[in-house]
């Protein structure tokens, strides 16, 4: 058992704690916590979590992206240390990243996404393909929709879901326990590693913030895709911004046959898949991961 933070608020990795930034979206009407490595000479690249994470999650690959880049990764509303906002739905959450990138005089950036973060970097490549330079989908699509696990689906009902939050937030080892699917080996990280994610993954399911957010996306998101799937795979078919598909060989949550079939569903685009890793590539092989994107 690892030490758990008594900071209030979440705090940043060490490599990350320069970057750190607040900003305003006065028309979202959301503060954005984000990093930002500010050099604007470089081209940007928009860094975006997945569900339930957070921007540390780039802290592995942050300092080789940046030699060559500017990158700009946010909290998403109500997730780490952003405030929450009503209605998180995913239109609403892509409305939010092109403002920041709006606020921050950017006009044009490469996305990367993982997860959650990929479906709305491919929507708003869909919706704002003159926003997008370079689209990178790690371990995520809009299509084809996965088959739901029953724990996810047993997360969408409200008292099992709130239930089961409660549990993790009472047994600091299951909470962090909860993360091995997400990992091809959790156990092979370095422990400094191995220590932060301990904390974090406490402080994640002891933040109401966080579980409102967490259950209000995750339903906004399944029903989004749901009802807009054959949509979203005639959409994706049509991206013509340069792609690239990022694959954990060994990822549970969203398997490797959806990287390969939404690659082979639009044309031109690449898939690279990373042995040795599950749904988080940059965070378990982060030299691979970045030399795939360089």
């Amino acid at each position: 058992m690892f030490p758990l933070s008594t900071h209030k608020t979440m705090p940043s990795p060490a490599v990350l704690e320069p970057f750190s930034r607040k900003v305003r979206l006065p028309h979202s009407g959301v503060e954005l916590f984000h990093y930002d490595s500010g050099e604007e000479g470089k081209p940007p690249l928009l860094l975006v979590h997945g569900l339930g994470d957070d921007a540390d999650t780039w802290r592995r690959v942050w300092a080789r992206l940046s030699e060559r880049y500017r990158l700009v990764a946010p909290d998403l509303p109500g997730f780490g240390r952003s405030p929450g906002m009503k209605c998180p739905s995913p239109p609403r959450l892509c409305a939010v990243l092109v403002e920041l990138m709006d606020v921050l005089g950017i006009g044009k950036a490469g996305l990367v996404g993982n997860s959650l973060g990929a479906t709305l970097a491919q929507f708003i490549a869909i919706g704002h393909p003159e926003r997008v330079a370079r689209l990178v989908a790690v371990d995520g699509s809009l299509t084809p929709l996965p088959s739901v696990s029953p724990d996810i689906l047993g997360m969408l009902l409200p008292f099992v879901g709130k239930a089961r939050f409660h549990r993790l937030a009472q047994s600091p080892d299951a909470a962090y326990a909860s993360l091995g699917d997400y990992y091809e080996d959790l156990d092979a990280l370095p422990k400094s590693d191995r220590d932060f994610l301990y904390r974090r993954v406490n402080d994640r399911v002891s933040s109401p913030t966080q579980r409102r957010a967490y259950f209000s996306v995750i339903r906004h998101d399944i029903l989004w895709m749901g009802l807009n799937s054959r949509r979203f795979a005639a959409s994706v078919a049509g991206i013509v911004v340069p792609t690239l598909y990022v694959w954990g060989e060994a990822d549970l949550v969203m398997p490797l046959s959806i990287g390969q079939a939404v690659a082979k569903l639009q044309a031109g685009s690449r898939l690279v898949i990373i042995a040795g890793s599950g749904h988080l590539p940059h965070q378990e092989r982060p030299e691979e991961f970045v030399d795939a994107l360089l």
